[in-house]
């Protein structure tokens, strides 16, 4: 290594590069100091000496919050690399899943859950026995849960998450409109769009994806969306459609359940193009090996099983 190279690493504190990573991943000086077990007064004295030693401001001001730069953020893949190949330098032991003990927090939708759970859990149970898992029903604030640890994954439909989040996308799957036997449309062969639209609906509020694409799609048609009942579970929508009274909006992976393929029609509705689902995770857990196994593990198994045709 060349003398001058030498010179510049001895002249920064390798601990403020650590600060720096955490405070570019949480955009919070409290919950940096925090997270590192330093008190706020000397997160902010690393603050200063950062900005002293790359001269840039590397963050501004946004209400009670900081946000990274293009500077800093330009800085953040270098970071996470060196701070990977220092764990595995201290480490020196390769990563064996079957041997790491630990907890994964994961929100999914609650149909997203049904479907995948079993798979999941026989898979981490042949996989990596010691880890538990800890799911939980999808929330609107995903990304507020993910920024402040607590959860690990989360998976919701939206391009443009935090800059501290990032995501994988699922596949797309074809999306129908469901009714019950003793509903009017059963007698109808193919009800077109129109006819759907023309019966009061249900609406599945955890999907703001697949939601907004039918919401999108009546007004497209200059048709009038009639919804007189609601839910954020989808098993919960799909009891009260038996009731013969509503129609619903669901994904395909609903009847891969024989009891739904039994009990409700459907009518598949090409136009419905919803947003791309991800599976999210904060920053912080980029370079976590756990978290990034389990990440491409869920992802081939959602992969090997969703039908997307």
């Amino acid at each position: 290594m060349h003398y001058s190279t030498l010179e510049r690493i001895q002249a920064c504190d390798l601990n403020l590069l650590l600060s720096l990573a955490v405070l570019i991943e949480e955009q919070n000086v409290s919950r940096s100091a925090a997270r590192l077990g330093f008190s706020q007064t000397t997160m902010s004295k690393h603050l200063k000496k950062l900005r002293i030693f790359f001269e840039d401001e590397l963050f501004f001001k946004q209400g009670y919050k900081i946000r990274a730069n293009d500077k800093a953020l330009s800085l953040l893949p270098n970071l996470h690399q060196w701070l990977q190949m220092s764990h595995c330098l201290i480490q020196q032991s390769p990563f064996d899943v079957s041997d790491v003990h630990g907890v994964i927090r994961i929100a999914f939708r609650d149909d997203q859950t049904e479907l995948f759970m079993p798979l999941i859990l026989e898979t981490m149970a042949n996989e990596a026995p010691y880890i538990q898992l800890e799911f939980m029903n999808k929330s609107r604030h995903v990304f507020s849960m993910l920024e402040a640890g607590e959860l690990d994954l989360a998976t919701a439909a939206s391009e443009y998450p935090p800059m501290n989040i990032y995501g994988d996308a699922i596949p797309n799957v074809n999306h129908y409109a469901v009714y019950a036997q003793n509903h009017p449309l059963a007698v109808i062969n193919k009800p077109t769009l129109k006819q759907i639209f023309s019966h009061t609906t249900a609406e599945y509020n955890s999907s703001d994806s697949l939601e907004s694409a039918i919401h999108q799609l009546a007004n497209q048609h200059d048709y009038t969306r009639h919804v007189s009942f609601s839910s954020d579970s989808m098993m919960v929508m799909l009891h009260g459609l038996l009731a013969g009274q509503h129609v619903g909006f669901v994904p395909k992976r609903i009847f891969y359940d024989p009891f739904w393929r039994q009990h409700l029609l459907r009518v598949h509705i090409p136009e419905a193009k919803s947003v791309p689902t991800y599976l999210f995770w904060h920053t912080r857990v980029h370079n976590d090996r756990l978290i990034q196994w389990f990440k491409n593990r869920i992802l081939s198994l959602i992969n090997e099983h969703l039908d997307p045709n």
